[in-house]
């Protein structure tokens, strides 16, 4: 069994990370080039990061499978986040002063206790032991998690916003607080415009992570058996996905 393991984990990535992805009828704009060609450093650490989780322990993506169906949500959009986040690097730490964000969804240290840790401890954790925490702190979101901006927007944010892609998250209103958190994270605000929108949120996870579920989203059960990059055509209110051109996952 010992020496199956570097077969089936081969096996595994194929299924996750195809190769490359079929043209769909609306193609990206410049805009969304240029954040993919912004990204592309991003996404290859972060895929060199998750193969490493994967090698090491096999059953992070059988867990996160479960988790993900326990929170009615994509195991696919679970995975950007965790890419724009961490780029998959379970003992991340946000460097900037005065910042204790760590691990796979950078948390916190107020939201690290709230969950009975600290962040030093999540640090110290297992990427597996870390996605119990993932979940632990999704679960008050339960069937409210119908996108990806939708998942990326409770783990920046902290709370959901109804509304499709132009609907504003940061800043809300002119205190010094939200301006301060628009501040630190301008990067998301792709097109400068003094704000950032739940569409601009989830182009950053995609252009980092670049999973895309396998099957259009229903909102039923998504336990999948894969997850594709971008083959599926857009539903209405549901962030377009991106055909990315030449995409090389093989690295």
């Amino acid at each position: 069994m010992k020496g199956q393991r570097p077969i089936y984990i081969a096996a595994l990535l194929l299924l996750m990370i195809p190769p490359g992805a079929d043209a769909q009828d609306e193609e990206p704009n410049d805009r969304e080039i240029q954040i993919i060609a912004r990204n592309e450093a991003k996404h290859v650490r972060s895929r060199q990061n998750l193969t490493r989780i994967l090698r090491d322990q096999p059953d992070f993506w059988i867990e996160l499978q479960a988790i993900a169906e326990r929170l009615t949500t994509e195991p696919a959009w679970l995975l950007n986040v965790m890419a724009s986040e961490s780029l998959f690097n379970p003992q991340a730490r946000n460097r900037l002063p005065g910042q204790t964000a760590s691990g796979l969804l950078q948390f916190i240290e107020s939201t690290a206790r709230s969950m009975g840790t600290t962040t030093a401890a999540i640090r110290r954790m297992s990427p597996i032991e870390q996605l119990r925490l993932v979940e632990k702190y999704l679960t008050p979101f339960r069937g409210r998690l119908n996108s990806l901006a939708d998942v990326y927007l409770a783990v920046f944010r902290g709370f959901s916003i109804e509304g499709g892609d132009a609907s504003v998250i940061a800043p809300l209103g002119k205190s010094k607080k939200e301006q301060r958190i628009y501040s630190l994270n301008r990067w998301l605000d792709f097109n400068d415009d003094g704000k950032i929108t739940k569409g601009e949120l989830a182009l950053a996870a995609f252009t980092v992570g670049r999973f895309q579920p396998a099957a259009p989203y229903t909102g039923e059960s998504p336990n999948r058996d894969s997850i594709t990059l971008s083959d599926q055509k857009p539903e209405p209110n549901r962030t377009r996905s991106i055909y990315v051109h030449s995409l090389n996952t093989q690295r």
